[in-house]
C-alpha cells in the first residue's frame, strides 16, 4: 500500500505504468508513436489520461504539434497546455473548425462513451472533416465493448485501410481485447 501526502499521485502513476505495460500499449509506444512522429505535422490525440503523456512527448520531440481533446473536463490536466479542447468527439468538426490535422489517434474512445453505431459514425465523420486527405487515423477499440466498426462499414465512406510503421492495417492481441485499425482519409 502507498501512504502519505503523495499517495494518490503515486497510485495513479503506478496504474499508468501498469496500463503502459499492456501489449496494446507497447505496440502504441514501440511502433505507432514513432511512425507518427516520423511523419510529423499536426496530430490530434482523442482521449487523455496520465498514461498518454509519454506519447505526446515523443511526438513533440520529433517535431509534431500535438493537440488533445477529451469530453471529461478533468482530463484536461493530461492534455497539452494551450492545445487542449474539451468536447465530444462526435462534434470534433465543430470543436476544431479552425484547424486541420495530419493524423488523429482515437484510441479507447469507441466503446467508452461513443458506444452505438450511430455515435461511432458521427465521431468518424467529424474526425474525417478535420483530417486532411491522405491523413492518418489510428483507431483503437475493444472487441468486448463494441462490434467491429470497420466490418460494419462505418469507415468505408471516408477512410481506407493502410499500414502504419511496421504494423499491418489491423493488429489484434491474444492477451487483451484491444484492436488497432490503421486508416488513411480518402480524398
Amino acid at each position: 500500500m502507498i501512504f502519505g501526502k503523495d499517495a494518490d499521485r503515486k497510485r495513479r502513476s503506478a496504474k499508468a505504468a501498469r496500463i503502459r505495460a499492456l501489449p496494446d500499449r507497447r505496440v502504441m509506444a514501440d511502433s505507432y508513436v514513432p511512425a507518427l512522429a516520423a511523419d510529423g505535422g499536426r496530430i490530434l490525440w482523442v482521449g487523455c489520461r496520465e498514461y498518454t503523456l509519454d506519447d505526446y512527448a515523443l511526438l513533440e520531440a520529433q517535431g509534431g504539434e500535438v493537440w488533445t481533446t477529451d469530453i471529461d473536463p478533468a482530463a484536461a490536466r493530461w492534455g497539452r497546455e494551450g492545445r487542449h479542447r474539451t468536447g465530444d468527439v462526435c462534434e470534433a468538426d465543430r470543436l476544431f473548425s479552425d484547424l486541420s490535422f495530419d493524423a488523429v489517434v482515437c484510441n479507447g474512445v469507441l466503446g467508452y462513451g461513443v458506444d452505438s453505431p450511430d455515435q461511432q459514425q458521427r465521431a468518424l465523420k467529424a474526425l474525417a472533416a478535420i483530417l486532411r486527405p491522405g491523413g492518418r487515423l489510428l483507431l483503437g477499440w475493444n472487441t468486448d465493448k463494441i462490434a467491429d466498426p470497420v466490418a460494419a462499414g462505418l469507415t468505408d465512406a471516408d477512410f481506407q485501410a493502410a499500414p502504419l510503421g511496421d504494423q499491418p492495417t489491423r493488429v489484434r492481441f491474444d492477451a487483451v481485447t484491444h484492436v488497432y485499425d490503421s486508416l488513411i482519409r480518402r480524398g
